[in-house]
């Protein structure tokens, strides 16, 4: 029985939840997993592969994340993905290859007034280019933008900043998952009354959905444009009244609300199990 690794960290070294619903689809494809903390990961012949699931804390050491995962092989995502997935900018390239991304500019902390007044954004959202979760991410009405308190404890450094879509509050965020390319489920995410974040870590709710064939469609082209095909990934939409916009493509360590459909666990395990047979 070939055993692989669920790669965590040691706030979670025993994985999460969603994780764990897997593990019995796996075990009768005679698949056995361990789960090991990123901190802890090195490369290890008794395991024949590494999965990345939920080393959540990443995007506070990125450089130690990145050198740790670098020598462990194979990883699923693979390295190369998993670099260019770790810094926002990547969402610049989708959209010159036609993704609709929410428009985005990369500024200093120190420009954001600036860059409202020159885009005329009257309410922004502000993300650290690296971050996971929501940590950091910050609504601010451009009129507030030289009030200090509204970015303390915030890095120095740039930042991603769009428009705040207020679609999101009503219909929060589709997102679809994704299994070596071919579409598996997708779930609805909506914010907490009084909050924009849909994560359930700041309150969000969870739902499964169905979506339409046009929004699978606009997502496959997602992945197209992406550097490699990866054995999960998460496409994360905003459906507004101009179109549906792309938030994020979730290349790392996305949950993948194996929990919203059935077969999901299934899917997931039967994908592992292709990619180990590939080597």
């Amino acid at each position: 029985m070939p055993t692989i690794a669920f790669v965590t960290d040691r706030v979670r070294p025993l994985g999460v939840s969603d994780d764990h619903l897997v593990l019995p689809a796996l075990a009768a494809l005679g698949v056995a997993v361990v789960f090991v903390p990123w901190e802890d990961a090195r490369p290890r012949p008794d395991v024949a592969a590494w999965v990345v699931r939920s080393p959540w804390n990443y995007a506070t050491a990125l450089s130690p994340f990145l050198e740790t995962l670098a020598p462990l092989a194979p990883l699923h995502n693979a390295f190369d993905l998993v670099r260019w997935n770790s810094d926002k900018r990547y969402l610049f390239e989708l959209a010159e290859a036609g993704a609709p991304i929410v428009p985005s500019v990369v500024a200093p902390r120190d420009a954001l007034a600036a860059i409202a007044e020159s885009t005329g954004f009257a309410e922004l959202v502000v993300k650290p280019l690296v971050s996971a979760g929501g940590s950091n991410t910050r609504r601010v009405r451009a009129e507030n933008l030289d009030d200090e308190d509204i970015f303390a404890g915030l890095p120095e450094g740039e930042y991603l900043v769009q428009p705040f879509l207020d679609d999101v509050l009503a219909g929060g965020e589709v997102s679809c998952v994704f299994f070596e390319g071919a579409f598996s489920h997708a779930v609805r995410k909506r914010p907490q009354a009084g909050n924009f974040l849909v994560q359930e870590e700041h309150g969000g709710s969870t739902v499964a959905v169905d979506v339409s064939a046009e929004l699978i469609a606009a997502s496959e082209d997602v992945l197209t444009a992406a550097p490699a095909v990866g054995l999960y990934a998460r496409v994360d939409w905003i459906e507004t009244r101009r179109g549906p916009r792309l938030v994020e493509l979730e290349l790392i360590e996305p949950e993948l609300y194996l929990r919203a459909h059935p077969q999901a666990p299934a899917r997931f395990a039967a994908a592992i199990l292709r990619r180990l047979e590939q080597g």
